[in-house]
């Protein structure tokens, strides 16, 4: 009996223990590292140096999927590439997707444990942030960068939402839902489509003809495979959109967050604009 409260005890206090390490609530964070949604929520925020009031562009960084969390390993990961991108005549931040849980803070909305939330609500959210983080610097123009989940966000953003961003980097972007999770599904010898979630090759049309994309994928990436990312590019330029891709040899689906033609490309994008 006794062993058996010892492990009950040990198994509580590592539950505590995790619980501690996540952040605050948005709600609860300095107003430099929150937002308003628009939607009667916020976001979470990680600003990379001190925010500018009237910096000619806004950069704003979205991360993958982790199943509702994430950890301060890819935290870490991308303030180096923020600090990279910094600039002058930028503002450069780090955007917890909705209903994420961190140790920087966590955002309102829904995050679903199996992934599957690239929902309109959510993109309606993040859009939102931008937009609210565009009217409070008083940014000309909004560059997103985005990995895997986060660059499917933001090309959907681009979509739904088109008077909110100007460009985007899609780092691994799985562009075309359906058929990359059927492609997932089959690497893992489980799993069914995601029923939640949009797709954003079918939301092309409606984003403004001379918009800014590059899409690039790791050569090696067996995750997010070239081919849905160059799918998008290749209906996004028949629509009128400037929308180039690329890949980035020798690299895979974590390591694109690597690639050192990350500031170079953001770079050309914002001068393009």
């Amino acid at each position: 009996m006794k062993f058996t409260n010892f492990r009950f005890l040990m198994v509580l206090a590592l539950v505590m223990t995790s619980r501690v390490a996540w952040g605050q609530l948005c709600t609860d964070l300095p107003v430099e590292r929150t937002v308003s949604d628009q939607k009667g929520g916020c976001l979470a925020l990680v600003p990379i140096g001190t925010p500018l009031i009237a910096a000619k562009t806004l950069i704003v960084m979205l991360h993958g999927d982790g199943e509702g969390q994430l950890g301060h390993r890819q935290i870490d990961r991308w303030t180096a590439i923020g600090r990279s991108l910094s600039a002058p005549d930028r503002n450069v931040f780090f955007m917890i997707r909705p209903g994420y849980q961190t140790p920087v803070g966590n955002s309102s909305g829904w995050a679903n444990p199996k992934d599957d939330d690239y929902t309109a609500e959510n993109i309606a959210r993040v859009a939102g942030a931008l937009a609210s983080l565009k009217s409070t610097y008083k940014a000309k123009k909004l560059l997103l960068v985005g990995h895997s989940g986060g660059a499917a966000t933001s090309a959907l953003v681009l979509g739904k939402h088109p008077t909110v961003a100007d460009a985007a980097l899609l780092l691994g972007c799985p562009c075309d839902v359906p058929p990359w999770r059927n492609h997932r599904n089959a690497q893992r010898g489980r799993g069914g489509p995601w029923t939640n979630s949009l797709n954003p090759l079918d939301y092309i049309s409606t984003i403004p003809s001379g918009t800014r994309v590059m899409a690039v994928t790791g050569s090696q990436d067996d995750n997010t495979l070239p081919e849905f990312a160059e799918r998008w590019v290749e209906k996004a330029s028949s629509s009128g959109v400037h929308a180039r891709y690329a890949d980035a040899p020798g690299l895979n689906h974590s390591s694109i967050q690597q690639w050192p033609d990350i500031h170079s490309k953001v770079s050309e994008l914002i001068n393009s604009l």
